[in-house]
């Protein structure tokens, strides 16, 4: 099947190869600049939550399938006091998993669970090791805010 731009051009040359006007090209999309952390959070409309409900909950990789890629273990403050949820991730049945401190902003409650929405188990997996034993504990009494989404299937 011919292209609307090749039907163009075919009608517009002549035989013996004479053009009689050239298809001008569609305009180019205008590059819109990838959304932060913070502004993705905030189109998932976030909720108040005490850190103590999310401790212990199971994280949900973000693949259709959704299975468990680990646990909340803490909630930790960052230097530039941003929060990240330190989850062991990886290993089989816990054996061998490793604590990696994922950006609360990159993150969503989905029901009981709380679910990655902005890395691929990919980009997980190159994480460093993180205990947060080198950052600030938030109290499992303080609230902070998270958003929330429906469940990806």
């Amino acid at each position: 099947m011919l292209s609307r731009n090749l039907i163009a051009a075919l009608l517009l040359t002549l035989p013996g190869g004479t053009v009689l006007a050239q298809a001008a090209a569609p305009p180019a999309a205008p590059t819109l600049a990838a959304p932060t952390l913070a502004e993705r959070q905030a189109r998932r409309f976030p909720q108040p939550v005490r850190v103590g409900d999310l401790i212990g909950r199971d994280v949900l990789k973000p693949i259709e399938a959704q299975p468990v890629l680990g646990h909340v273990v803490a909630v930790v403050r960052r230097g530039d006091g941003g929060l990240d949820a330190i989850v062991r991730f990886g290993g089989v049945l816990g054996f061998g998993a490793r604590p990696i401190a994922i950006p609360m902003e990159a993150m969503a409650l989905m029901g009981q669970f709380m679910a990655v929405m902005d890395f691929t188990p990919a980009e997980l997996r190159t994480f460093p090791t993180d205990d947060g034993a080198a950052l600030s504990r938030v109290a499992t009494d303080d609230t902070i805010r998270v958003g929330i989404v429906k469940p990806f299937h």
